[in-house]
């Protein structure tokens, strides 16, 4: 089986997303609008809470899907999660073997190998703080939503949101534990600045307020998502290499990733008023 770590249920992920209004609500949501939907988990582990969700809608017009790279997973095809379902007892013994289970694929998602506009929700947690490029999971992403779609998307824990300024050294750069950092010459640029760049008739963006990152995206009209960010090999790096630390002091995981901001994106920053603003 599985190893603790990935075993997390709905009711954690609940709590985890609980800022951008969580999983299940975002599906009801969507099934009031329209019929049938898709969708995508992230970073689904062994499947418990993929499997709770399925069970919960199983009366519903909704396929849901997931991806993983199989990182210290027992499961390596659809039908291995019947046991999971067997073993936390998400669905009655009676139901097990005709119940519809979850189409599952393993491999890195910044790469999403779905057709465009194919899918109506993507959910991630506990996920993305270990992706070497996210912006290029986050334009996968936006690539994949289908106009009306939405994503909720955990990028990283307490204390992320640095401030607009000068990168406090030439390598931790912030002492705020973000695992996705923006700069421009020895300038940072806070990611919701950023984004805001990008927003408009296509996609709207959100971070939540609380301690926890959480982007979220509605997508409003076909398109795809540009970013534009150039990759920094140099300062990108495992957290515990740098090290990261959090306000306590403690060295935490997750891959750091840093991200050049190109000086056509820093120019409108500046002449939007987004720099003077924060």
């Amino acid at each position: 089986m599985p190893t603790e770590d990935r075993t997390r249920g709905l009711r954690e992920i609940e709590r985890l997303l609980r800022a951008a209004g969580g999983v299940e609500a975002a599906v009801s949501a969507l099934l009031a609008q329209r019929t049938p939907i898709d969708v995508l988990e992230v970073g689904f582990g062994h499947g418990r809470a993929l499997l709770e969700l399925a069970w919960r809608f199983r009366d519903d017009d909704v396929a849901f899907h997931g991806i993983d790279l199989g990182y210290k997973s027992g499961i390596g095809s659809r039908e291995d999660l019947r046991a999971v379902a067997r073993t936390y007892e998400i669905v009655p013994e009676a139901d097990v073997d005709g119940f519809e289970l979850p189409d599952i694929h393993f491999y890195d998602a910044t790469r999403l190998r779905l057709p465009d506009e194919s899918v109506d929700l993507v959910v991630s947690a506990v996920t993305i703080r270990f992706m070497h490029d996210k912006a290029a999971f986050v334009e996968e992403v936006c690539r994949v939503l289908r106009p009306g779609g939405r994503a909720i998307l955990h990028v990283g824990e307490a204390n992320w949101d640095y401030p607009w300024g000068p990168a406090v050294d030439d390598r931790l750069l912030t002492p705020y534990t973000s695992r996705l950092v923006l700069r421009h010459g020895d300038e940072l640029i806070p990611l919701g600045a950023y984004l805001e760049l990008f927003a408009g008739e296509t996609f709207r963006f959100g971070l939540t307020p609380e301690t926890r990152c959480i982007l979220t995206v509605e997508k409003r009209a076909p398109g795809s998502l540009a970013l534009d960010l150039d990759y920094d090999d140099e300062l990108s790096m495992p957290g515990r290499r740098l090290p990261l630390k959090n306000r306590h002091g403690e060295v935490r995981g997750g891959f750091r990733t840093v991200y050049d901001v190109r000086a056509e994106h820093y120019e409108r920053l500046v002449a939007q008023g987004l720099r003077e603003r924060a």
